[in-house]
């Protein structure tokens, strides 16, 4: 099975992939919990307390889904291009971290608008460093590749005059004719 090598220099993303994977999950989860019941858009943001409904052990509601499947969106949209993807990566991981200690310090939500305990800061904080890693990854494989193979191959001079000597074969398998 060959592989297709891009001759633009830039090398194969690590991000994307990655990236677009942990965005499917978030989305996945988002719908599975709101499918589940996790409904309620309360928010006391004054008072600061706010509880939701328990699922999986989890304490969510209607906006701890819409942050988690928004987060989801975020990244999904970012995922095709690699400087989109970790960006958005870095920025969203930021965010999910920064709710995930919010809600530890809190212990029941975050700013009382999204409902949240233990189990839910964890998964918060995974997702966030997951994709704080994730924004770190490189481009591999950089340099100039002529083919599909990976091999290199030097630049024949196929120019034909009385002081140069005439080329077997040229690069593209045609046969050099004397100009002469």
């Amino acid at each position: 099975m060959a592989r297709t090598v891009r001759n633009d220099g830039r090398g194969i993303s690590l991000a994307k992939g990655p990236v677009a994977i942990v965005a499917i999950i978030l989305i996945a989860f988002a719908v599975i919990a709101l499918a589940s019941g996790a409904t309620q858009f309360k928010a006391h943001p004054i008072s600061g307390n706010v509880d939701g409904k328990k699922i999986l052990g989890l304490e969510l509601n209607g906006w701890s889904m819409v942050l988690t499947g928004g987060a989801g969106l975020l990244l999904l949209f970012g995922a095709p291009m690699h400087s989109a993807a970790k960006s958005l990566a870095l920025i969203v991981g930021l965010v999910l971290g920064a709710a995930s200690v919010i809600s530890l310090y809190d212990k029941h939500d975050v700013f009382g608008i999204f409902a949240a305990n233990g189990r839910t800061s964890l998964g918060w904080g995974v997702a966030a460093a997951v994709l704080l890693v994730l924004a770190l990854l490189p481009r591999v494989g950089r340099g100039r590749r002529d083919d599909a193979y990976g091999e290199d191959r030097a630049v024949v001079d196929d120019r034909v005059g009385p002081d140069r000597p005439v080329a077997a074969d040229s690069p593209g398998g045609r046969r050099l004719r004397d100009r002469t």
